[in-house]
């Protein structure tokens, strides 16, 4: 038997494990994912799975997610934990000097002509777009990175507007 559905272990205990050990497991990595559409669904598909499991229920008993999120008393999804991950990277490397390496590909447009089709989505242009979508740093200088305690303010701010 699988001992996520098992009733003997407390909701407390099935938290501590996913925050301490699945959720480390499945964003390792993730400051620098380009998230794109099909990978989202992917790590909330996977993310339901693992607290369906806990909660003891599966898709034959036609749960919806979110009254499984409520009987689990789950606060925030991992997608959000990911994007704060990179936002925060984000600031780090555009606080960094020009000389260091992450500032410098983070910068570094490649030389010559591209291929032929749509350009590929690039880590970059998500972040832009998540931090317009957000609303982080508007009415304030473009440069909300460089002030450290104010970057982090303005990100916990958003989060709890998800």
């Amino acid at each position: 038997m699988n001992r996520s559905y098992d009733k003997v272990i407390s909701k407390q205990n099935k938290h501590k494990t996913y925050n301490s050990i699945i959720k480390s497991i499945i964003s390792y990595g993730s400051e620098v994912w380009p998230l794109k559409e099909r990978n989202l669904k992917l790590l909330e598909a996977t993310e339901m799975d693992l607290w369906r499991r806990a909660a003891g229920k599966s898709k034959l008993d036609r749960v919806r997610n979110e009254r499984i999120q409520n009987i689990m008393g789950v606060k925030h999804r991992i997608l959000e934990d990911i994007k704060i991950n990179q936002h925060r990277w984000y600031g780090h490397v555009q606080r960094m000097e020009e000389s260091r390496i992450p500032k410098k590909i983070l910068n570094w447009t490649p030389q010559g002509k591209r291929k032929r089709g749509r350009p590929r989505w690039r880590w970059r242009e998500g972040i832009d777009g998540d931090i317009r979508t957000r609303g982080i740093g508007e009415n304030r200088d473009e440069n909300l990175w460089t002030d450290r305690d104010q970057w982090r303010l303005e990100i916990r701010r958003r989060r709890r507007t998800l």
